[in-house]
């Protein structure tokens, strides 16, 4: 048919069909278990047209005798013109976390389905057209935490290209995002747009018109999609919280607390991987991966003002990192436990014992000493001071002796902890109270609720190799690193904390290993490493109540949001509980002179 305007002899436009013959069967595997209302009016409609449909259940097109069963039953019904292969299934997971497991679980339907159906077609199927399988832009652009399955879809398209090298017909199929039906339309909520793998749903209609084209190209490898624009273009602040508040499943923001951080409102590692990419692919923000773990609604909205973006969401200031750096070249890391610190020791004052935060080495606090009027022993508590330094508990009771022989005929004392060194003071205040001994604590920026919070959102884990990457991970960080995904792979090929801790410094740069002793700092990383495993493993819910008075001082810049006032110390102690807050944040309040000054007070 044409215009009856137009030339006769003008050529007609055709468009190219694909058309199921009568006469011939198709396999399709995967997308037919009838689960819902839709997949069995579809059938319906086609038993309508005749069509003879036939459901196999219960078999593995993976495996070689089920495959071959599939395919006698096609032949029996006519000669197989197609397969479909349109199988999936998803053990989506960061690549440290994926198993043996999670990917053989890919690979079943789709690489191991396809290799099949490829080796037994190539016999049973001489009159075979098509060769089609779906593949995904997982594979051919990637998608984080999709390893698995980004492999899977790749080898469907090798086993293509092999099959087009060879004469036989063969097609994967990139898909983007698909919309209407299937997995992405089960995951979308109130018909909100989602952005997966830079790819927005594609309708059905437009995927079934694409899939026609398709089927009259001779290419092994062909995609469809639709990519998604960058919304940084937009603007808004509001683009910002609601494509973050979608990745995480928040439908409305108001719902939760600004200050909330994201990982406690149900941000998973997935999802934070999926943040940080989106960050920088649609609104040019870029955070390090402490940042995203510490991320709230409130940090996101005041990315709207593009001059304070990296001032509003710096977890560790300048002078933090100024400090840390040089604690980090001054570990004097001595197999001495008790530390005599040099102070102003003036007479009169009582003596007091601290304990250092997760390095366990006493040289940090020199400057914190120095300031100090009484006498003061510091009790180190790294791996080369205790052999007991990955549980609390024990490294309590290693250390008691040290204090006992320190105070003769007192019988009181005055210990204080930090950071982590807060949960060790506890036990021993414990100990020393069994033992008749009368005194008072003091924790700087310490207690358990805190400092287990504090672990559990800094180092989520799923299993212990999980763990010991994270930690490395972390250390890296204070290096200034930033090819942290090459240093991952390299880390997860070991199975021990001692040769991933060697594979991870020589990752350091020069400069680095010059500001401190190669043996001192891997000393420090296995003293950090068993601390926090001895963190998330203490539990004082089971342990009576102290009976000594505690001193909580906090600094007025915590790296948690607003909790408890006294950190949950209430349930530690019957004794008087006091708050105080002093100037910094975690790593400064040290070397403020105001807490020098209130330990003064207390040893005067």
């Amino acid at each position: 048919m044409r215009d009856e305007n137009e030339p006769l002899d003008l050529p007609i436009l055709a468009y190219p069909r694909f058309f199921c013959k009568s006469h011939m069967s198709y396999v399709i595997l995967g997308g037919l278990g009838l689960r819902n209302g839709y997949q069995r009016s579809r059938v319906e409609l086609w038993k309508s047209y005749g069509v003879n449909v036939q459901i196999i259940a219960g078999v593995e097109a993976s495996d070689h005798k089920d495959g071959a069963f599939i395919l006698k039953t096609a032949v029996e019904m006519g000669p197989v013109d197609a397969i479909f292969n349109f199988a999936v299934v998803l053990k989506d997971s960061l690549y440290q976390n994926q198993t043996t497991e999670s990917f053989e679980e890919t690979f079943k339907p789709k690489a191991m389905a396809t290799k099949t159906m490829d080796k037994l077609s190539r016999k049973m199927c001489p009159d075979l057209r098509y060769f089609v399988v779906f593949s995904s832009v997982s594979c051919g652009r990637g998608n984080a935490g999709q390893t698995n399955y980004g492999m899977a879809n790749s080898i469907m398209e090798r086993i293509c290209e092999r099959r087009v090298q060879d004469g036989l017909p063969g097609m994967a199929i990139q898909w983007g995002a698909v919309g209407d039906v299937g997995l992405v339309a089960d995951m979308q909520e109130d018909n909100k747009e989602l952005i997966i793998g830079g790819t927005l749903q594609q309708k059905i209609q437009s995927c079934l018109q694409s899939l026609d084209t398709f089927m009259m190209l001779n290419r092994p490898i062909v995609g469809s999609m639709v990519v998604a624009e960058k919304r940084a273009e937009l603007g808004g602040v509001m683009d910002i919280l609601e494509t973050n508040a979608s990745i995480i499943r928040v439908k409305d923001v108001k719902t939760v607390g600004l200050r909330t951080p994201l990982s406690e409102i149900g941000m998973d590692s997935m999802m934070a991987v999926e943040i940080k990419q989106t960050l920088e692919r649609e609104f040019d923000v870029y955070l390090t991966a402490q940042d995203i773990r510490t991320l709230t609604f409130e940090k996101l909205h005041n990315m709207m003002d593009k001059d304070k973006r990296f001032e509003q969401t710096e977890i560790i200031d300048s002078t933090s990192i100024k400090l840390l750096t040089h604690l980090m070249s001054n570990l004097n890391i001595i197999p001495d436990v008790c530390l005599e610190m040099t102070t102003r020791n003036k007479a009169g004052t009582k003596q007091m014992f601290l304990l250092p935060g997760i390095g366990g080495c006493g040289s940090i606090f020199n400057s914190l000493a120095s300031k100090i009027e009484g006498p003061v022993t510091c009790l180190q508590h790294g791996t080369n001071n205790i052999p007991t330094s990955e549980s609390v508990l024990q490294s309590a009771a290693s250390l008691l002796s040290h204090i006992i022989s320190k105070i003769e005929d007192s019988t009181e004392f005055v210990i204080a902890g930090y950071s982590y060194g807060s949960l060790i003071t506890i036990e021993l205040t414990r100990l020393l109270e069994a033992r008749n001994f009368k005194g008072r604590l003091i924790l700087i920026d310490g207690a358990p609720d805190y400092m287990k919070t504090l672990v559990d959102q800094h180092f989520p884990f799923t299993n212990l190799q999980e763990f010991q990457n994270n930690v490395l991970l972390a250390l890296m960080d204070f290096s200034h690193s930033a090819d942290n995904t090459s240093i991952l792979l390299e880390l997860s090929k070991h199975d021990t904390w001692e040769k991933k801790l060697d594979a991870f410094i020589e990752y350091l740069s020069d400069d680095f290993l010059q500001e401190t002793s190669l043996e001192n700092y891997k000393i420090y990383c296995t003293s950090v490493y068993k601390h926090l495993i001895a963190t998330h493993e203490y539990d004082t819910s089971l342990s009576p109540p102290l009976k000594s008075p505690i001193l909580l001082l906090k600094p007025t810049k915590s790296y948690l949001p607003p909790v408890d006032k006294n950190y949950g110390l209430s349930k530690v102690t019957e004794g008087n509980m006091q708050v105080r807050h002093v100037a910094g944040n975690h790593l400064t309040i040290l070397e403020n002179d105001e807490l020098a000054d209130v330990i003064n007070e207390v040893l005067s």
